[in-house]
């Protein structure tokens, strides 16, 4: 018993204060799940996809037969900027609103988080960026994802661009994680195949980070690994079209979302926001074109746990394997074969080395030192490509 004890490494904080509704026409229900929390909404969005598919009236009215006065800030572009999110608290304050609802995919729901952050605290989103850590309370979000990616409607994480710097940043807090997370498998028929394969690829990132993050701890190991299995199972056939895969591609998003809650993500995201940034490279396609070769790069030192996703699949305990069945998963879903296709080039190297180094909070997390000659090995393994 002595010695079970001295062997005893199990130790992790977990908060997961969030609702989750989950369930084919789960959306209906939004009015009741809103009015909970407040009495006027504004309902954050996209440019075009909530009203060309005729969401933003089906909403408005569901909240408003729930008893609450609604107004819409549909203005948050991809990868939403500091300043839609100050516009956005303007509008919150303008119309009184007490409960933000975010409806589409990361972007809205992390200008939303934005929105409640500085619609209470005051001042601008870039007073709020990390390493400030949100404490206070901020309003309550009600989080819709209308794609299988982010899991940002179960995070603490709202990332914002930063335009001054043209760099990625994050507001951070469990305060700003969503109140409750409405998750329609329905909403996921419009996406495109790319689309699928982008942002199901953002979710398999979130959960292989998650596990080999330094900060990994039993729970996000849980939550990682079945995301894995369930995204090699099934993002094939979401990418051709079949909603029971898109079903399980959502549920997977949701639990890396839950790991990432934990553990954080590392080099991946941290060299992927340069691609981003510098090339509009949407994120969950910057972490497919990156992670197979971060991975080749850790296994050499750090073997043991990529091994285990190997089994995790089914190929039994290799990394080799593994990282062999992800580039084929690539493959299947027509990932580009390298960050060349999407505009990198060898003269981009040194700019993408720097910028990629400053994302400190990403490549600490990572399970192997990272300097410049890693960073720099990663990126031209990738330029190479698979």
């Amino acid at each position: 018993m002595l010695m079970a004890l001295k062997h005893m490494t199990m130790k992790f904080v977990s908060w997961q204060p969030g609702k989750i509704v989950f369930g084919t026409n789960s959306l209906s229900l939004i009015g009741e799940e809103v009015r909970r929390w407040g009495t006027k909404a504004i309902l954050v969005t996209g440019r075009t996809f909530a009203r060309k598919y005729g969401y933003t009236d089906y909403i408005t009215k569901k909240l408003e037969e729930a008893g609450l006065k609604v107004t819409v800030f549909d203005k948050v572009e991809p990868n939403p900027s500091a300043e839609t999110v100050d516009k956005g608290a303007k509008a919150v304050v303008e119309f009184g609103a007490d409960v933000v609802v975010a409806f589409g995919g990361g972007s809205p729901m992390d200008a939303a988080k934005g929105i409640a952050v500085v619609s209470v605290l005051g001042g601008s989103a870039y007073d709020y960026f990390y390493p400030r850590v949100i404490e206070e309370e901020v309003l309550p979000v009600i989080a819709v994802p209308t794609t299988a990616g982010t899991g940002s409607e179960v995070t603490r994480y709202a990332v914002i661009t930063d335009t001054k710097q043209n760099k990625k940043k994050v507001i951070v807090g469990y305060p700003i994680i969503p109140k409750t997370a409405i998750l329609d498998p329905t909403v996921l028929k419009h996406m495109s195949p790319e689309l699928t394969a982008w942002t199901g690829f953002d979710a398999l990132s979130h959960a292989v980070e998650a596990y080999l993050s330094v900060k990994a701890d039993p729970l996000s190991d849980i939550y990682a690994e079945r995301a894995v299995r369930l995204i090699f199972d099934w993002l094939g056939d979401a990418v051709k079209g079949s909603l029971e895969a898109r079903e399980k591609v959502y549920f997977a998003s949701m639990l890396a979302g839950f790991a990432i809650n934990h553990a954080g993500t590392m080099m991946v995201h941290g060299l992927g926001y340069y691609l981003t940034t510098k090339f509009n490279v949407h994120h969950g396609l910057a972490n497919a074109l990156l992670l197979p070769h971060a991975l080749e790069l850790i296994s050499e030192k750090e073997p043991e746990k990529i091994e285990r996703l190997g089994v995790m699949i089914g190929v039994g305990r290799s990394v080799e394997f593994f990282v062999r069945e992800l580039k084929k998963l690539e493959d299947e879903v027509r990932i580009p074969k390298s960050i060349a296709e999407v505009g990198f080039k060898e003269e981009n190297l040194d700019e993408a080395v720097k910028e990629s180094l400053s994302y400190e909070r990403n490549l600490q997390n990572t399970p192997i030192p990272i300097n410049e000659k890693v960073v720099r090995e990663v990126y031209r393994a990738a330029l190479k490509g698979r």
